[in-house]
């Protein structure tokens, strides 16, 4: 039996086919939204909460709770895309499309009453007044400005990025270079938490908390924190004390100093808290490191020449190739890493 109304397709329900009892479907829409909108960031806020992103994806779904179909079975889905909001005719347009049997409806073009309204959102707000929880000071072992925190802050910016846009109540203040190093103003003391964890986890580093109370918020003491990140940033070859002993600093990683015993030339693993403990101490003298080229090697010792002023040393252990190597008062050490 062919379709009552449109005499093409095969009726299946009430003598019509299932395009054209999609096509009479009746679709209401009920109430209203209200949408408010930060003039300085772009966030919006749908019923009682902020959102940074994806405005079309949270709108629909919302909207998918103002319209229903009489039909039992029926699946409505907005049309994320076509939301158009019509701020000065205080209404919002989009398209709906209806599925309807396994059968997919032509989008349909709905409207619903609504309130648009700007209004700085509170993270904008906090942002303006100096808000922070707080403090992240990025310092040198030297307590002066150097490529590391640089360095550090090209490592975390895409972190800090990532915060702000999956949270509301994530910001970063304010940034301020210091002749000492970097200030970081945030806006949640868990967020300056985890970035300082994060910069610890990647640098060879300590870090200390302190906190000072601001004032009085919700009824309860307000504080603010600060955390100190000193950032290692010595040169292989500063000379460094323990326990008595001259050791030259060969390389560093985020959790582990190579020392090299400036006697023995025995190597030394020392870890963070090892060194930040206090037993270690550092001078300002770096020992020189250059590059050598192997003359002959055999008996466990090298001979080796400077590139530059070919001159002629001997090293202990067998190399080949190019090597560089520490210049300990005369006395030359190979650098391994």
């Amino acid at each position: 039996m062919k379709c009552i109304v449109c005499d093409k397709n095969e009726a299946v329900d009430h003598g019509q086919c299932l395009e054209c009892l999609s096509k009479g479907l009746q679709i209401s829409v009920t109430g209203s939204i209200d949408i408010t909108i930060c003039p300085k960031c772009g966030s919006y806020k749908i019923g009682n909460r902020w959102h940074r992103s994806a405005m079309k994806a949270n709108l629909a779904s919302k909207l998918e709770k103002h319209i229903s179909s009489g039909e039992t079975g029926t699946e409505l889905r907005v049309v994320a895309d076509s939301i158009d909001i019509k701020r000065t005719e205080g209404r919002i347009d989009f398209l709906v499309t209806a599925d309807y049997r396994n059968l997919v409806s032509q989008p349909r073009h709905l409207s619903i009453p609504g309130k648009i309204l700007l209004n700085s959102c509170p993270t904008c707000n906090k942002i303006t007044g100096s808000y922070y929880e707080a403090i992240i000071q990025m310092r040198t072992l030297d307590a002066e400005y150097s490529p590391i925190i640089d360095s550090a802050m090209d490592l975390i910016d895409p972190f800090l990025v990532n915060m702000e846009s999956n949270s509301n109540d994530s910001f970063v203040s304010k940034i301020v270079r210091l002749k000492e190093g970097l200030d970081l103003y945030i806006g949640k003391k868990n967020d300056a938490l985890k970035i300082s964890k994060f910069l610890h986890d990647n640098f060879f580093s300590e870090i200390k908390t302190t906190k000072k109370l601001a004032g009085r918020k919700e009824g309860e003491d307000f504080y603010r924190y600060t955390y100190l990140v000193r950032l290692m940033n010595l040169k292989a070859g500063t000379l460094m004390y323990h326990n008595g002993i001259t050791y030259i600093l060969e390389t560093a990683t985020a959790n582990t100093l190579k020392l090299i015993d400036a006697s023995s030339e025995r190597r030394v693993d020392v870890q963070q808290n090892d060194f930040y403990s206090g037993s270690y101490t550092y001078s300002n003298e770096v020992v020189p490191l250059r590059k050598y080229i192997v003359l002959a090697a055999g008996n466990d010792e090298t001979q080796i020449m400077d590139s530059v002023t070919f001159t002629t040393h001997f090293v202990k252990g067998n190399f080949s190739g190019e090597i560089s190597a520490f210049d300990y008062n005369g006395k030359f050490i190979v650098k391994r890493n």
